[in-house]
């Protein structure tokens, strides 16, 4: 005889940990409460009911086209308890015959109706009068409880909710296995621990950001810093200049004595090391950056005095001031001064700043140690003669070109072929000294496709795998520790482009450099046609006005790539774009 069943689902909670509602929170594609919902009506001949309670229109909202019931919690702040009587009240008034329940959480994204079944075959086998879940140690939701129990389900309190009353009847009480059930979310930290799968840009773009290791420092020659951000103050330990000096070719006077002729008694050259002294009544010949002499406190320009054949000058500048065209002691910057401060973007001007202040060396946010792991048989080396089957690799190339244009050059590069045996030696090495591993090849699901299980094996905690765009759909992200792993697609302009979206992001982000808004809004001069359900990302270029998208958009062809400088960007559930419609492109420099 079948049993009425029902699952009632909790959703009535503020999420006041995460700061917005959990039960909107996307997992792969979906909302978890629309997630656990969908699973809950998989299981066959049951009813479900979701209680809900601190959001209720945008809640409601995303079950509208849901055959689940819907009740409203008004006493949801007083606990889980008033939630599981509301649900069930609701139940029973729609299934009086109500032989049993389950309750489930809409925040354990890894609960399916795989897990209600095996909770329903466990309580006909074992005759059990609740069968909980088991994980990590403990038991909890999803939880199944018979009619037997469901008068003191009603008189639940406080915070607990339904584990309050399994914990009362030990001997009653079965467990199922599913270690998958220890992860919920509560916080921000739980969402972005989930092992996600195949979700959107945005989502891959902030798990990255958010498991994005500290910033190290290193200390560089100046001649080495192009590029790199400066981590800690400057300060001169000297005053630039040294001494007042000439700012251009002229004569050195004493401004009170500029409505004289007066004598020139000495020439002062650039670079003069002995200083010289001006009396009153004289003037020195002196020339750019040159020191000024004791008492002199103003140069005439040379164009403006009149210089007589006895070696005598007169003053022909009516606008002449006190002070003019003398650089003073510590005019560039006084001794104990900052001269630069952390943040700074180290461009030539800037080195060259710090060389005119004496400055040698500065201490930068010090670029990550890369270690590029090329997967595949097939995979040749550029220059030689390739046989059947065989292709040449060009992916160490190009991202060794990217990682250079970032002023990265600590880069370490292998290749190895699709045996799982070596590629996890060579894995388990890199982790030893990189900062950022870059297995390339064989992320997708392919028999040959053994990256993601063997990173996995090497301790390598999984954030994420596959994407919902084209090209690049395969891409990996997991850490180990402090350690970054990315796997990018094979084909050279899925590879290239996940490297532009993602790893360089990241590295700037550890590197800190200057943040810059490569995207760009503007018009495309031609149609593209797509599906709904991926972002594509389209080889293009920007002249300034308008954007075209290139031939060959193939995730395989790099030769449109070699003349883009941007990618068109065509959003998840557009249909493509027609001439002239509004379009976000990604500048790649």
């Amino acid at each position: 005889m079948t049993k009425h069943t029902g699952i009632i689902i909790l959703a009535a909670g503020n999420s006041s940990r995460l700061g917005l509602p959990k039960q909107l929170l996307e997992f792969e594609g979906e909302s978890l409460l629309k997630r656990i919902s969908r699973e809950a009506l998989a299981v066959p001949d049951v009813v479900v009911t979701v209680v809900i309670g601190a959001y209720p229109d945008p809640i409601h909202s995303t079950l509208q086209h849901s055959n689940v019931s819907i009740v409203i919690n008004p006493r949801w702040a007083t606990g889980l308890s008033s939630s599981v009587i509301v649900g069930l009240k609701d139940m029973l008034e729609n299934q009086p015959l109500l032989d049993r329940c389950i309750i489930s959480l809409c925040d354990q994204p890894f609960v399916d109706q795989h897990v209600f079944q095996q909770l329903l075959q466990l309580a006909d086998s074992s005759g059990k009068g609740i069968v909980a879940t088991g994980f990590a140690g403990t038991w909890g939701a999803p939880v199944l409880f018979e009619k037997k129990y469901f008068d003191r389900l009603m008189q639940l309190e406080g915070q607990k909710g339904a584990k309050k009353l399994a914990e009362q009847y030990p001997d009653d009480r079965a467990i199922f296995l599913y270690e998958p059930a220890k992860y919920d979310v509560d916080t921000q930290e739980d969402y972005f621990n989930l092992p996600h799968q195949f979700i959107s840009v945005q989502q891959a773009k902030d798990i990255i950001h958010h498991y994005i290791p500290a910033s190290q420092e290193q200390q560089v020659a100046i001649q080495d810093a192009l590029g790199h951000t400066l981590s800690r103050t400057v300060i001169a330990s000297q005053a630039i200049p040294g001494f007042a000096q000439s700012s251009m070719d002229g004569y050195a006077i004493c401004y009170a004595d500029s409505g004289q002729e007066l004598p020139v008694v000495d020439k002062i050259p650039a670079g003069t090391t002995t200083p010289r002294t001006l009396h009153s009544g004289q003037a020195m010949r002196i020339y750019t950056g040159a020191p000024l002499p004791f008492g002199a406190d103003t140069v005439v320009m040379q164009e403006k005095v009149e210089v007589s054949k006895t070696n005598t000058i007169r003053i022909q500048d009516e606008a002449l001031k006190l002070g003019d065209n003398v650089r003073p002691e510590g005019a560039e910057i006084s001794a104990g001064a900052v001269a630069m401060l952390p943040g700074t973007s180290l461009t030539p001007a800037a080195i060259g700043y710090l060389a005119n202040i004496g400055c040698t060396e500065v201490t930068v946010y010090a670029p990550p140690k890369i270690h590029i792991i090329l997967t595949g048989d097939e995979l040749r080396a550029t220059g030689g003669r390739i046989g059947y089957g065989e292709v040449y690799e060009s992916n160490s190339y190009q991202l060794k070109a990217a990682l250079q244009q970032m002023g990265i050059s600590s880069v370490e590069y292998q290749h190895v072929l699709d045996d799982k045996q070596q590629l996890k030696q060579a894995l388990q090495e890199a982790l030893k000294t990189a900062d950022i591993v870059l297995l390339v090849g064989g992320v997708s699901v392919g028999d040959y496709d053994y990256v993601v299980d063997v990173a996995k094996g090497c301790g390598v905690k999984q954030r994420f795998h596959r994407i919902r765009q084209k090209p690049g759909k395969p891409l990996f992200f997991g850490t180990r520790e402090q350690k970054i792993v990315f796997g990018l697609p094979g084909n050279p302009s899925s590879a290239l482009t996940c490297f532009y979206l993602y790893v360089k992001p990241a590295l700037e982000q550890i590197m800190q450099l200057p943040d810059r808004n490569r995207s760009i809004k503007t018009h495309t001069t031609h149609a593209y046609s797509k599906k709904p359900g991926l972002t594509h990302f389209l080889k293009a270029y920007y002249d300034g006005h308008v954007v075209e998208p290139l031939h060959a958009q193939e995730s395989y062809r790099l030769h449109s790539y070699a003349q883009a400088n941007c990618l068109l960007i065509l959003e998840e559930d557009a249909e493509g774009c027609a001439v002239g419609d509004e379009v976000f492109i990604h500048l790649l420099t």
